[in-house]
């Protein structure tokens, strides 16, 4: 009950804010707050039992809260767009709500769906019954990738160049080229040392507090080099392991009280973009950090996509359609820039170019959503098709997995939490290589389970 009031709440909200300032987007901004609060209904009793805001389907529905609602409505009222529109804001704003609807109608069509598959299916229960075994070679898999991470970062810190960039020229670890290998192992690190965490069994006598701390301080690697949605993912995927271990269980009033301590960090990073750690302490003012600009540029360069969601919709008025070309260059993407492989213009180079009047893999670009890059692809068709998928395939895992304790099931679970957020916020050419190395350890260990392994006699 608590949650329908919520969501409720939220869209009412917002719905008279922008009624009270004259919102530029029109009827169809009412239309979608109207949508979200009916077609949260159509699935919603699928997820009972869940840890709302903890699971696929919760997280969906809070990025459209907060993209739509709050950031959408920020944007159209205060006018505060930084993305140059091919059409009127009016025009713009509009449809880009009008998509929105589709998306969510869509999502919750497909969950309504995928609940009602994962309550009715058997199939997947035999398949998770194999891979509950050999758990000594998983832990020496995550074990291996975890010294992996570990020589990886030492590395880094041993060469002056990328010692450099972290510590003096900017918050964040930006290795020079030619050592992307360690940044990728780095990157890996967090995960697979919290994955080997959980593999090994941790004994109840160990204390609750300092194993959450040690799990904080694993995940706030990620913050070492900046990246602000790795760090929140990877807290998704801390509480849910605490979770299933039974040592902690995520609230909606510990959320409300961690928020602010969140939107800090956030602020802070931002502010102190390309000053590096040195000066970074000292020449950030937090008493600054209250400032509405920067709060703008914090959320546009973190999860706020509603205005360039816009732009990619408007620009296919006088621009081409993609029909799919971003979504198979995106794999393409692993490959190291010393293969030779000429990047070709995407949705983040469209936008960059947009906005700064330049693109290019050395120039810049700026993220797009997946319910832009659906569009820029394959219009509303794309849209609608897409987040079909999106709604069942996170309804499905949700009532398999949410509450399993089968050790690699679980872990796999988190590890899509640590990949949710990001992969509705940023353009697949950017989500794709890096959600790919977060499951790399997980997969080889499932690939190792599936080996034809002789006991020992």
């Amino acid at each position: 009950m608590m949650r329908v009031v919520l969501i409720s709440t939220l869209a009412i909200v917002a719905a008279a804010v922008q009624y009270a300032n004259g919102s530029p987007a029109g009827a169809n901004a009412y239309l979608f707050f109207a949508v979200l609060l009916v077609s949260f209904g159509i699935y919603r009793r699928g997820m009972r039992g869940l840890t709302y805001w903890l699971s696929l389907t919760g997280l969906v529905e809070a990025w459209f809260l907060f993209d739509y609602c709050f950031y959408g409505t920020a944007v159209a009222v205060l006018g505060r767009s930084k993305t140059p529109l091919a059409a009127s804001m009016d025009e713009a704003y509009s449809r880009t709500y009008l998509v929105g609807a589709l998306a969510f109608v869509a999502f919750a069509c497909g969950a309504h769906a995928g609940f009602a598959r994962s309550a009715a299916g058997r199939g997947i229960r035999r398949l998770l019954q194999v891979w509950s075994r050999r758990e000594r070679l998983w832990r020496n898999v995550f074990f291996l990738f975890t010294i992996g991470g570990i020589l990886g970062l030492a590395v880094l810190l041993l060469d002056s160049e990328s010692r450099d960039r972290l510590f003096y020229e900017h918050v964040g670890l930006a290795p020079r080229p030619g050592m992307g290998r360690y940044s990728d192992l780095l990157f890996m690190l967090p995960t697979s040392a919290i994955g080997l965490w959980y593999l090994s069994g941790p004994k109840r006598r160990y204390s609750r507090v300092l194993t959450m701390a040690g799990l904080f301080l694993i995940a706030a690697i990620h913050l070492g080099f900046g990246r602000r949605l790795m760090w929140a993912g990877t807290m998704l995927l801390v509480f849910h392991l605490c979770r299933v271990r039974g040592i902690f269980t995520l609230r909606a009033r510990y959320l409300a009280v961690a928020l602010p301590l969140v939107l800090l960090v956030s602020l802070w990073l931002e502010g102190s973009k390309n000053l590096g750690w040195y000066a970074a302490t000292e020449a950030v003012d937090v008493r600054a950090l209250a400032d509405g600009n920067r709060v703008f540029d914090m959320v546009d360069n973190s999860v706020g996509r509603f205005d360039t969601t816009a732009a990619l919709i408007t620009n296919r008025e006088t621009l081409p359609y993609y029909y799919g070309e971003t979504f198979l260059m995106a794999p393409l993407q692993l490959l190291p820039v010393s293969a030779g492989f000429e990047r070709s213009r995407g949705v983040r180079e469209e936008l960059g170019e947009l906005i700064y009047g330049a693109f290019g893999q050395g120039l810049v670009s700026q993220e797009a959503s997946l319910v832009g890059e659906l569009y820029a692809n394959f219009s509303y068709l794309g849209v609608m098709a897409g987040f079909l998928i999106v709604g069942f395939g996170a309804a499905f895992l949700d009532g398999r997995c949410h509450h399993s304790r089968r050790p690699m099931v679980a872990l796999g679970y988190g590890l899509c939490l640590f990949r949710a957020v990001h992969q509705l916020a940023t353009a697949s050419t950017s989500w794709f290589p890096l959600t790919f190395l977060a499951f790399l350890p997980w997969l080889c260990a499932m690939a190792v389970t599936r080996m034809p392994w002789r006991s020992a006699r």
